[in-house]
C-alpha cells in the first residue's frame, strides 16, 4: 500500500466514527441570507470605488483644461444667433420630428396591447 492510499482509508474511517448530525430547519435561509447580504456590500463597494474613479478622472480633466487655458490664453468667445429666415425652417423639422415621435409612441403602444392580448 501506497502513502496516499493509506491516507484515504484512515479518513474513511475518520468519517465513518463522526456522529450524523441533522442540519438546523433554517440552515438554507441563514446561508441565502448570508449571501445576498455578501452581494449588497460588494455591490456597494463596487459602486464606491466607480464614483471615486470617476471623481478622480473628472478632477483631473478639469486641471487638464484649467492648464490648458492658462497655457494657451483664454480665446475670446463670440455668440452669432441665426437669423430669423431660419428660425421658420428650424421650427418645421422639429415638428416633423414631434410627430414622428408620436407615430412612434402610438404604433409601440398598439403592438405592445397587441402583444399582451397574445399572451393572455
Amino acid at each position: 500500500m501506497n502513502k496516499k492510499q493509506r491516507s484515504n482509508d484512515l479518513m474513511k474511517q475518520l468519517f465513518k466514527q463522526l456522529p450524523e448530525k441533522q442540519l438546523p430547519a433554517d440552515f438554507r435561509s441563514a446561508v441565502m441570507q448570508q449571501v445576498m447580504a455578501e452581494t449588497v456590500r460588494l455591490k456597494k463597494r463596487n459602486e464606491r470605488f466607480g464614483f471615486i474613479a470617476v471623481l478622480i478622472a473628472s478632477v483631473c480633466m478639469i486641471a487638464l483644461a484649467i492648464m490648458a487655458l492658462i497655457f494657451h490664453g483664454i480665446p475670446k468667445i463670440s455668440i452669432q444667433l441665426p437669423s430669423v429666415i431660419y428660425f421658420s425652417f428650424y421650427g418645421f423639422i422639429g415638428i416633423c420630428c414631434l410627430f414622428l415621435l408620436f407615430l412612434d409612441y402610438f404604433f409601440r403602444k398598439k403592438f405592445k396591447e397587441k402583444q399582451d392580448s397574445f399572451l393572455k
